[in-house]
């Protein structure tokens, strides 16, 4: 008889037990590439459960039913750590084939659907859409599709409309990887039927006016700008992949000198020319270096071993479109120098001033345009815009 009461005892010591181990014990986390991580989340697996069964620990029962939830719970750990590691390099096995080139098309499409009329978005969407299921990154894209549901956010939206046109209101995703699906969703959805687009800005990005294309522009401008920049970073993030256009180490001697790109302004050239001194830098003025019988390209190139380019736009010449007004404009060798520098150096690499109200190209998406004023400020932007490429600067002779 006292034995099973004892037996009575233990099974409903047994059953508590495993009560308490019903649902959500701990949260642990890991990094599948490092042993010791996972040693330690599967540590802190079995102190919880432990921990949960602690009243009944002398139970013969309840230790072999933890020993067995354990060993379960061990298994899924290193389970997901095999998985995350088979990710991991299959995704490393496809950066090696991911050039960076797919960056830049996605970053000119959305700048051409920047300025894209009625006539124009369908072509323009349609290419994003396009990248967007490319093999470089279709497998990040459809990840990030899965989380969002487009139908219900949509509809959502249209059930904020008021009695006045445009006052509806979208409730975007906080989580940055949702923001990103619900985009990349929004763009295929475009894609499918264009139409789609002009309704969808005139009910959310209605500007007030009865134009279409400005309605469109502003919610490219909102919507697909931001997206770009920030799915790039996310792939990059992913993949490891890095742009085609970052430059080789190079020489601490090479890497201190700043080929300056610049027009007919001599004082403008002249002002950068001195603080790039300054700040112990060496200023690589085309005209200044030795011409040996080279042409003007070949003279470029000669001398293009750089570490940084600074381009000066400053209002020599003027242009627009034929039948157009006209804009003051930099000179054509500076924007075809310009060109030039981004491909070779990458665009974090090169740094663009402009002057008054000069014409600035575009289809250079990330380039980084600043203004040259006469107060000042844009030495401390070039401070920072060299600092961020990863160069010594001393603030000292900026700021003095």
């Amino acid at each position: 008889m006292q034995g099973l009461n004892k037996l009575l005892k233990e099974l409903d010591q047994a059953q508590k037990a495993l009560a308490r181990l019903d649902g959500s014990l701990t949260t642990v986390e890991f990094d599948p590439n490092q042993p010791g991580s996972i040693h330690a989340a599967i540590s802190k697996m079995e102190g919880a459960v432990d921990a949960s069964v602690a009243t009944y620990a002398r139970n013969p029962m309840v230790k072999e039913l933890t020993d067995g939830i354990k060993a379960n719970l061990k298994k899924q750990i290193e389970q997901r750590a095999a998985k995350a590691q088979t990710i991991a390099a299959d995704r490393r096995d496809e950066s090696e084939h991911m050039d960076g080139t797919i960056f830049r098309k996605i970053e000119n499409t959305i700048d051409d659907l920047k300025w894209a009329d009625m006539n124009t978005f369908d072509r323009h969407i349609k290419k994003l859409s396009n990248l967007l299921k490319s093999d470089e990154v279709i497998e990040l894209s459809d990840e990030l599709v899965e989380l969002v549901d487009l139908d219900a956010w949509l509809a959502a939206g249209e059930a904020t409309q008021g009695g006045m046109v445009g006052s509806a209101e979208l409730d975007w995703p906080v989580d940055p990887r949702e923001e990103l699906g619900m985009t990349i969703a929004l763009a295929h959805w475009f894609a499918d039927k264009p139409d789609r687009a002009i309704n969808f800005a005139h009910t959310f990005y209605n500007s007030g006016g009865r134009k279409i294309t400005p309605e469109l522009q502003g919610m490219v401008a909102q919507v697909f700008v931001p997206f770009g920049r920030d799915f790039i970073d996310h792939v990059k993030q992913e993949t490891g992949i890095v742009e085609l256009t970052t430059i080789p180490e190079r020489t601490v001697s090479t890497a201190r000198k700043v080929f300056v790109v610049h027009g007919h302004s001599e004082a403008a050239k002249e002002k950068m020319a001195r603080l790039l001194s300054r700040l112990d830098f060496e200023p690589i003025i085309l005209h200044e270096q030795a011409s040996g019988n080279r042409t003007v390209i070949e003279k470029i190139e000669a001398n293009s071993d750089v570490g940084f380019a600074v381009v000066l736009l400053t209002p020599d010449d003027v242009g627009g479109p034929l039948g157009g007004s006209t804009q003051p404009r930099a000179r054509q060798n500076v924007i075809l120098e310009l060109g030039y520098f981004v491909g070779k150096l990458g665009r974090s690499r090169v740094a663009v001033f402009k002057q008054g109200d000069v014409e600035v190209p575009s289809d250079f998406g990330g380039v980084v345009y600043i203004q040259l004023d006469g107060a000042g400020a844009w030495q401390q932007a070039l401070g920072k815009e060299l600092k961020e490429a990863g160069f010594d600067v001393d603030w000292n002779e900026i700021m003095g």
